[in-house]
């Protein structure tokens, strides 16, 4: 039974992250406008954009982790 409630939460996630790709890549009036109006269709729709905004985040996190690990056993840089 949860598998089948999973699959349209997945599919609005799938769907906030395309919008989200799309404005973040190449931002306009006309995406923002089309990201709101979806937003606004249902409130699963802003608990899916959440979800994919946070995933966006941990992304980043996961990349600038390592680099910020390595500033810190260099120590401060030296002008």
């Amino acid at each position: 039974m949860a598998r089948s409630a999973s699959v349209p939460a997945q599919a609005a996630v799938d769907t906030a992250w395309a919008l989200f790709c799309r404005l973040h890549d190449a931002p306009s009036r006309e995406r923002a406008d089309q990201l709101v109006q979806w937003l606004g269709q249902n409130p699963r729709h802003v608990r899916a954009f959440d979800e994919a905004l946070t995933l966006w985040v941990l992304a980043g996190a996961a990349l600038v982790k390592p680099v910020r690990e390595e500033a810190q056993r260099r120590g401060p840089d030296r002008q």
